[in-house]
């Protein structure tokens, strides 16, 4: 059938909508509820079109194409229509970053989000890169609301292993409950609750394992807001690369799309988005291959020590243990897990450079097990490509080599160990449970100087001196094996067994056990029927040495012991701890450093208030990474490993006139013993507290209680002046009143802009820096920062510096160099201990809504 659509004559299909039709060539209809393969839900309005002969404006999504139509989507009532629309929707979503009026400066400034818990703008959203509603906001120029925002205060579901679930993004689309239903027809989400307090969750408050969810990650894909999020993936940001390849973690070598950031792995989706994949190919792939104990680097026994070397050197050693160990003496031992290539080479190597008829390729049972061979008699040397040789056999051998790409005991115990790439890492072919061949393709860049295992064997013949496997790279032995036509398993038309029940997926990967390395699986139901082999415990053994910590040691004095911690606005706690000896020296200004554990990292704190007869102090904590995520799971009667304080120059205090104390997030609180103490020695004192919406705005008695006067302002104008803290003191400044110091505490950005506020009207201005820090004390220089063409070291000369004078630009790179690790640190796919949530007032929990 014929229709027109924005004045271009286009085609639809039998039974096709308006909005896919137009999609389909290339006309763009804003949609937020729509998405493909998934029914017609019409909630959003947002692809709402005009239709001549048609009243009102019906929902293209939900309106089927029809011969001689013509329809218009982009008339400037239908913006305007959409804009009204989309302002509502906000109201219940954190929306200060859409209507900021610095948000281009700030976005330029820092471009990545902030590893933040509850999302409260875009500045701290993982979906940041990929928002659907960012994308809106700014095409129809939504820049104001009409009212003051709600926020639900629902807390961040973090219970599930693999995903968190923040319900206080969401804009009740309604998209991950159809894609539940009708692709996984499960239906374990749905819509709970009616008006204001409707949110997405499982009936009678059940988790989402006990509602049966098999943790397939479609509901993930689907999500437009970032409300549901990988939690391994999720600050990594937009890809720079997907490839699409087979999962080899079973036969079902489901397609798979790898998603990469300058060269690693960090997520997976189905290749077919209408297809599921089970946990291990949607949420276990990346972790796995960035396992923490992977091996990376050659290894040769020197006495009972296995020591790094160079591929060339290992190669050569090895060759010269194995040129003497020959004919019968010598085997070779894989599993059929390994590509067709590799195990093409293998063979070669075996019967035509060793000379040997002892090739052993075994088959894993239905968990991924291979039982290991037994060596034929009078064998004195042998390489095998995992743990496939007990460690008794290992014993009674002259020579053996291990190519693995974890630590195994056989690995331990092997005279070479050579890493190997795994499957995201590598070309080839793998055979699938019917014996059909399907592509690996190289997605990720190996681990270290990992190779893949056939390279490797090659090597270590052409080092024999041999010239019998002239393979440069996969493509040539694939062509030697005939194998032509060779495609993604993309047309299966059920999804695969362990997609749709957990206990089935495979619990070992070429005899490695897949939880060892991927955290969220150890939360999973058990497998039917697998017990643990007595090796693979000895496997795990060897690789909790690897990954597990030591514990914290507790002070036996009751020192570091958290008295209370609270929330006071999302991602925000007050904590007050035991602490004496820092309460005693305290001065304003100065901070003191905190180790939640043993393996935390230094992170320092700038002293909110202390209590010298209590012997207490408080701190108030942003939760932001791994270390203060610790910090706030913990709660009264919990120790921390270590507090270090008080650190820093004192803040000079004396009656300077009217002074100015600017404070952002946990800078409100940081300025509170300032404030007190400028007033004290007979300063006017005005607070100045900048909040992004009138939530997260808090201390707000507290500080009136102590300064002279207390103005607050909102980004979104929704509480208070509206704009940042230095839009405040600009006005004041652009006003004729005269300020002989300000302060600002916050965070870079914003200390930033209120330098330059400042500075055209002379205004001395300090800062307070907390770069990353080690040691405290000026002797690692981590914290070095340039001031006036000076390297100053925050820690010793600081934490309050001239702003003017500052490189905010050395800030911002020196705050980001650690970004990858603290992405790695924060990326493990196990559940977060809930922090106990309090109802009140604006909860948005259905049991306070509801009266339960």
């Amino acid at each position: 059938m014929k229709l027109t659509i924005d004045e271009r004559a286009v085609e639809a299909r039998d039974g096709e909508n308006l909005l896919d039709c137009a999609l389909r060539h290339g006309i763009e209809i804003p949609h937020l509820c729509a998405h493909e393969g998934l029914s017609a839900h019409g909630g959003c309005r947002m692809c709402l079109v005009e239709v001549d002969g048609m009243r009102g404006y019906p929902p293209s999504c939900a309106t089927p194409a029809a011969e001689g139509m013509v329809v218009r989507t982009q008339t400037d009532t239908l913006r305007k229509l959409r804009r009204n629309i989309l302002g509502f929707m906000m109201l219940e979503h954190p929306n200060s970053c859409l209507v900021c009026g610095k948000r281009e400066l700030c976005e330029e400034y820092r471009p990545t989000p902030d590893k933040d818990g509850r999302t409260t703008g875009c500045h701290t959203c993982n979906n940041k890169s990929s928002c659907d509603v960012r994308a809106l906001a700014a095409d129809l120029g939504l820049t104001e609301l009409p009212e003051a925002p709600i926020y639900h205060q629902r807390p961040l579901d973090r219970q599930t292993p693999f995903l968190d679930r923040d319900l206080n993004l969401c804009i009740l689309c309604g998209r991950c409950v159809r894609v539940c239903k009708e692709q996984q027809g499960a239906g374990v989400i749905d819509f709970v609750g009616r008006g204001s307090a409707a949110y997405i969750g499982q009936a009678f408050d059940q988790t989402l394992l006990e509602a049966g969810c098999t943790l397939c990650g479609s509901c993930v894909d689907v999500c437009p807001t970032g409300t549901l999020s990988d939690r391994y993936a999720k600050w990594y940001g937009e890809p720079d690369k997907r490839t699409s390849t087979t999962c080899a973690f079973c036969p079902e070598a489901c397609p798979v799309t790898v998603a990469t950031v300058d060269g690693q792995a960090v997520s997976t989706r189905s290749a077919n988005p209408f297809m599921p994949l089970c946990v291990l190919g949607r949420f276990s792939v990346a972790e796995f291959v960035n396992g923490e104990s992977r091996l990376e680097v050659p290894l040769v026994r020197v006495g009972r020590v296995l020591r790094q070397t160079q591929w060339k050197q290992a190669l050569e050693q090895l060759a010269a243990r194995f040129a003497l160990i020959t004919g019968d003496a010598f085997a070779f031992v894989c599993d059929s897990s390994a590509t067709l290539e590799d195990r093409h080479v293998f063979r070669r190597f075996t019967t035509e450079i060793m000379k040997s008829p002892h090739f052993i390729e075994l088959t894993p049972d239905s968990r991924g097990w291979t039982n290991p061979a037994k060596l034929p008699q009078g064998v004195r040397g042998a390489i095998s490509t995992g743990a496939f040789i007990t460690t008794e056999q290992a014993a009674e051998l002259e020579a053996l080599a291990v190519i693995d790409c974890f630590p195994t005991p056989l690995s331990e115990r092997a005279d070479f160990v050579l890493p190997a790439t795994v499957f995201t890492e590598m070309d080839g072919t793998v055979l699938d449970g019917n014996d059909i061949p399907r592509p690996l393709r190289a997605a990720s860049l190996p681990r270290g100087a990992a190779l893949p295992a056939w390279q490797i064997v090659v090597g270590l013949s052409h080092a024999l001196g041999a010239e019998g496997l002239p393979y440069e790279d996969a493509k040539s032995i694939t062509a030697k094996l005939g194998l032509k036509k060779i495609f993604l398993y993309a047309n299966r038309t059920e999804a695969p067994a362990p997609a749709q029940n957990l206990a089935l997926r495979r619990a070992f990967y070429r005899n490695h056990r897949i939880e060892e390395q991927v955290s969220g699986l150890l939360e999973l139901p058990p497998l039917d029927g697998c017990e643990v082999p007595k090796s693979a415990q000895e496997s795990q053994a060897v690789a909790a040495a690897f990954n597990t910590p030591s514990p914290t040691p507790t002070p036996s004095d009751g020192r570091f012991k958290i008295i209370s911690s609270s929330e006071i606005v999302p991602n925000t706690y007050e904590i007050v701890l035991v602490a004496p000896e820092v309460a005693r020296k305290a001065q304003a200004g100065q901070f003191c450093i905190v180790m939640a554990d043993a393996v935390s990292e230094r992170v320092p704190y700038t002293l909110s208030d202390w209590d010298t007869e209590k012997g207490t102090i408080t701190l108030v904590v942003l939760e932001k990474g791994q270390s203060s995520r610790k910090l706030t799971l913990l709660g009264p009667g919990d120790c921390l490993a270590h507090v270090t304080g008080p650190l820093g120059i004192p803040l000079d205090i004396q009656n300077f006139g009217n002074v100015v104390l600017t404070g952002g997030c946990y800078g409100i609180g940081a300025i509170v013993p300032i404030a007190r103490a400028m007033r004290a020695a007979g300063s006017h004192v005005t607070v100045v507290t900048e909040a992004r919406s009138w939530y997260l705005a808090y201390y707000r008695e507290k500080l009136a209680g102590i300064a002279d006067e207390c103005v607050p302002s909102t980004i979104d104008g929704s509480f208070g002046e509206k704009g940042h803290s230095m839009d405040v003191v600009g006005h004041r400044l652009a006003a004729g009143e005269k300020i002989d110091l300000v302060i600002a505490i916050g965070c870079p950005f914003m200390m930033m802009l209120t330098a330059r506020e400042t500075e055209p009207y002379g205004v001395k201005t300090l800062a307070a820096l907390n770069p990353i820090m080690l040691d405290g004390t000026g002797m690692c220089g981590a914290c070095r920062i340039s001031v006036g063409g000076e390297t100053k070291f925050a820690c010793v000369d600081g934490p309050f510096f001239d702003a003017h004078k500052v490189d905010w630009e050395e800030v911002r790179d020196r705050r980001t160099a650690y970004a990858a690790a603290e992405i790695q640190s924060v990326g493990r796919s196990a559940s977060v201990a809930p922090v106990p949530h309090k109802h009140h007032g604006n909860c948005g929990c259905v049991s306070d809504a509801l009266n339960v």
